[in-house]
């Protein structure tokens, strides 16, 4: 696939870099999913300034509040398996749109407007729920969490899961769907424009913080995300996962799963036992064996089953493919550009949970017509 990007995504592109709008505020769309619905979820309107009102969900428990700053694109309902995660694990969380998306009014101006709405909802929580309270960023999100983190009340405990460096994520995020050419032209155009120099909140981090770190990351790379935690402070711990981007809390979810609780336990429950959210649900099937010849992947599952979400991982990035009615072993052709995608070489392929739909941004892996 020619590595150019089509004229209505030059102008989004340079739209971006010359107005200072976010990837991620194309998310958000209006709709709150029937399970976390039936939690109790109570909606709720956060005055941000200016005449900015920011809406979501409180969705009550008996713990500790938590404020889950979600990661491009996924709004409310793309939060809702982090959402019973926490929920499952004793926590009441609170999870709105930001500025100009889904349920939430205003406007975005420039990435710096994330960090805004992150410092209203968390005086928001510190206010009307009180504390301590925890504050867990995913992707972009983690951006946001950072800066929480030299709040002058800051979070007793703060999870940083998959960050991204603003200064460069637009760049990367090109470079990994359009290739190199593109990256440059975009690097020139687009400027990030967000306060927030992820190294040195982190060097200068209070708050017990636990950045998690995949193995395999098209956004941060194992160097980036080197630099990015060479100089933290003592209050930060850093821990990899295997997987991606889009695929670390999938890969091996019971471990993911258990470093994001273990930490807010510490920090926000110390000496209570754990209550739960550590367990995924169970898959529809297990993939028991895979073969590769050229792009041609052959999967073998241990069960019939109506329909699956296979999670593919390469040494470069990863994705999903979504298969309607699979036989017991099914083969799926890749393209040349999603071979390149994964790095073109696979070393794990493995079905992702009920309900979990293609990640947001991800275009790498679809069966073929």
């Amino acid at each position: 696939m020619p590595q150019t990007l089509p004229l209505v995504g030059w102008i989004t592109l340079v739209t971006a870099g010359c107005f200072g709008i976010p990837i991620h505020a194309r998310g958000g769309k209006r709709e709150i999913p029937a399970e976390i619905a039936a939690l109790g979820a109570a909606t709720v309107e956060v005055p941000a300034g200016e005449g900015v009102t920011l809406r979501g969900i409180w969705v009550a428990q008996q713990g500790p509040p938590v404020l889950l700053l979600y990661g491009s694109g996924m709004g409310i309902a793309g939060s809702r398996e982090a959402i019973k995660m926490l929920h499952q694990g004793g926590y009441s969380v609170l999870c709105c749109d930001y500025r100009g998306t889904g349920f939430s009014g205003g406007r975005w101006g420039t990435s710096r407007t994330l960090d805004d709405d992150a410092r209203a909802l968390w005086e928001w929580l510190l206010r009307e729920k009180g504390g301590p309270g925890g504050v867990v960023g995913i992707s972009i999100g983690s951006v946001a969490g950072a800066g929480l983190a030299s709040h002058p009340k800051p979070p007793a405990a703060i999870v940083l899961d998959r960050p991204v460096d603003p200064k460069n994520v637009i760049y990367r995020f090109v470079r990994s769907e359009l290739g190199p050419v593109s990256s440059a032209i975009s690097h020139l155009l687009v400027r990030a424009k967000c306060d927030v120099d992820m190294a040195a909140a982190l060097a200068a981090a209070k708050a017990p913080t636990l950045v998690v770190l995949p193995e395999y990351d098209r956004l941060m790379p194992p160097e980036d995300g080197r630099r990015m935690t060479a100089a933290h402070s003592n209050a930060v711990e850093v821990v990899t996962m295997p997987g991606g981007h889009l695929s670390s809390h999938l890969v091996e979810p019971v471990k993911w799963r258990s470093a994001v609780l273990d930490h807010l336990d510490r920090h926000l429950r110390p000496g209570q036992p754990p209550t739960g959210g550590r367990r995924p649900p169970e898959p529809p099937a297990i993939v028991t064996a895979f073969r590769v010849e050229g792009r041609k992947v052959t999967v073998t599952l241990d069960r019939n089953a109506e329909g699956v979400t296979l999670l593919f991982l390469g040494t470069k990035g990863n994705g999903l493919a979504l298969v309607d009615a699979p036989k017991r072993e099914f083969a799926l052709e890749l393209t040349r550009r999603q071979w390149r995608k994964l790095g073109k070489r696979l070393f794990a392929v493995r079905v992702a949970p009920p309900g979990v739909a293609r990640p947001i941004g991800s275009r790498w892996l679809t069966p073929p017509p």
